[in-house]
């Protein structure tokens, strides 16, 4: 391999882990057209390495201050936070860490606290700049943006973010799912919309622990018959206590880190889960949902997806309670045939072959 992608991308309890995967799933693609990836991330994320040196790249980490110092100010972003340090510090570590990766062909930028000033901070000659981004709340420099999900002017929201001649990947068709997914789709069978199985999945981290709130909800309901599987991330800070609640509970598997949770979605009848990456697998796998949105830029996507009847979308985690989700349990499984159109809408909108179609477009450049 010649070629070479730069990621800088972060993870933590705070951010989580779905920026991370998408990066990661996008430079398994690129193995395949020659180019090889290093990671640029913060120390922080030391705990994390593994997950990207296991899948056969290489990171270097970002040192981060002996005292946090986030960027504050009139000019700060709304995630400023999200860095230890400032933004141009930041991109001068970038800088260095770019000089003696050599050459690369892509920086791949997928952060909340970086935009436009830090990707010209960054720039050199050769070097083409994708930008992932899923909130359009700043300005970006950049030669491609993607926005993998589906919501309200989707086609027009990045109009005065971006240069002129950006290409815009926009929309579910180019989500940035595993390949497991699609594998998985092709060997659905159709759904009875009769629930017998749930999947309890909230993101990687959940540092609010919705996970043990939507375990109270499936106990509340006293249906012996129902088998539940929980998936909760490396991260998780409440991994003890779930574990105990799913220890009181018969017919409960408690999955850490799993590495099959395509599978579990397409062997689940209903998932309770949050919004991000995980909408767009649910989807890829016309699995019916009951979300909560975890965090704000969730909301946008899942107001959309519950619009056009692909999920149930109960609103902020802070607010809708063990009652909540219980009811919205016994609805669902009162109601089959609206179980079924809420499978059938949700598959109809990501094949899982996103990955493909990004890769295509960044082969394509500047043609596309």
């Amino acid at each position: 391999m010649d070629k070479t992608a730069v990621f800088r991308v972060d993870a933590s309890v705070e951010i989580g882990l779905g920026h991370l995967t998408r990066c990661l799933t996008l430079a398994n693609a690129l193995v395949s057209r020659g180019i090889r990836s290093c990671f640029l991330m913060r120390s922080h994320a030391a705990g994390l390495v593994h997950m990207v040196e296991g899948a056969g790249h290489a990171v270097q980490l970002l040192t981060d201050p002996a005292r946090r110092s986030p960027e504050t100010g009139d000019d700060a972003l709304p995630h400023a936070h999200w860095l230890p340090t400032t933004r141009q510090q930041d991109a001068e570590q970038t800088c260095s860490a770019l000089a003696v990766i050599g050459a690369a062909e892509w920086l791949i930028v997928d952060h909340y606290a970086l935009d436009a000033r830090w990707e010209r901070a960054c720039r050199r000659e050769g070097l083409r700049i994708l930008v992932i981004d899923d909130i359009a709340d700043r300005d970006h420099d950049c030669e491609m943006l993607l926005d993998q999900n589906l919501v309200q002017q989707m086609e027009t929201r990045y109009r005065d973010r971006v240069p002129a001649a950006c290409v815009q990947l926009l929309g579910p068709g180019y989500a940035l799912l595993r390949p497991e997914f699609a594998a998985q789709r092709s060997l659905l069978t159709p759904r009875s919309g009769k629930i017998g199985r749930i999947l309890i999945c909230l993101g990687g981290s959940d540092p609010t622990n919705e996970t043990a709130k939507a375990l109270a909800a499936v106990a509340s309901l006293a249906m012996p018959q129902l088998v539940v599987d929980v998936v909760i991330g490396s991260t998780n800070p409440n991994a003890a206590s779930v574990d105990a609640l799913c220890r009181q509970m018969s017919n409960v598997a408690l999955h850490r880190g799993a590495n099959n949770v395509a599978e579990l979605m397409r062997r689940a009848d209903l998932s309770i889960g949050a919004g991000g990456v995980m909408s767009l697998e649910r989807c890829c796998l016309s699995l019916p949902v009951i979300a909560v949105d975890i965090a704000a830029n969730q909301v946008p996507s899942l107001t959309m997806l519950a619009r056009l009847g692909a999920l149930i979308h109960l609103g902020s985690a802070t607010s809708v309670t063990v009652q909540d989700i219980a009811a919205g349990i016994a609805s669902l499984g009162a109601d089959a045939s609206f179980m079924r159109r809420l499978g059938d809408v949700a598959g109809a909108l990501v094949d899982g072959e996103g990955r493909k179609r990004v890769c295509a477009a960044m082969d394509a450049w500047p043609a596309t």
